[in-house]
């Protein structure tokens, strides 16, 4: 990411950048679901999300900008 916001800045190309979280799903709609519901449980806010290209493990991968990445992060892995 560093060397992508060096080339930006010297090319003068305006930019953002954030920290996401990133699921990687077996089965994507099951697992959506679940994931989505345990972060409403925890009261924490999804910004947004989008899929990632296919995983060469054949798994789905999500990425959410949620309100707090570590909060999330924790949230998901207790989770299972």
């Amino acid at each position: 990411p560093e060397i992508t916001q060096q080339i930006f800045l010297e090319k003068g190309i305006p930019h953002t950048s954030s920290k996401l979280v990133v699921v990687a799903l077996r089965n994507a709609a099951e697992e959506m679901q679940r994931c989505l519901r345990e972060l409403h449980l925890a009261e924490t806010n999804i910004d947004f999300g989008y899929t990632l290209l296919s995983h060469p493990g054949g798994r789905t991968l999500v990425a959410l900008h949620v309100e707090d990445q570590e909060f999330a992060q924790s949230v998901l892995h207790n989770a299972g």
